[in-house]
């Protein structure tokens, strides 16, 4: 029943966490852009066996993607250019060219 309840509690605390991070970042990124990271980093974690510490990586993981993004000088245009469509896939990819863009820039 322990695990049924933990289980139970992440997505809950994953929502508490995108409110949050949404009215965090609220002056710099859309609540879209902001949900769409929280989620792109909670899919790896979903079926985690313990999830104890899931909401805690999420948040570290969400942290640190959004704080990239809100570096460029319009962060919402990466996602804009390469969106597929698909939520999942144009944030991915989105992110990934951030990052190789980031480690390129002075």
């Amino acid at each position: 029943m322990g695990a049924n309840t933990a289980e139970t509690a992440v997505p809950d605390t994953i929502q508490e966490l995108t409110d949050r991070l949404t009215a965090s970042y609220a002056d710099l990124l859309t609540a879209a852009t902001v949900r769409d990271v929280v989620q792109d980093c909670y899919q790896p974690l979903s079926k985690a066996r313990i999830p104890n510490y899931v909401p805690i990586l999420v948040e570290h993981n969400s942290r640190t993607r959004l704080r990239q993004l809100t570096r460029r000088s319009d962060p919402t245009a990466l996602l804009r250019e390469h969106s597929d469509g698909a939520r999942g896939n144009s944030i991915t990819r989105a992110y990934r060219r951030a990052q190789v863009a980031l480690t390129r820039s002075p």
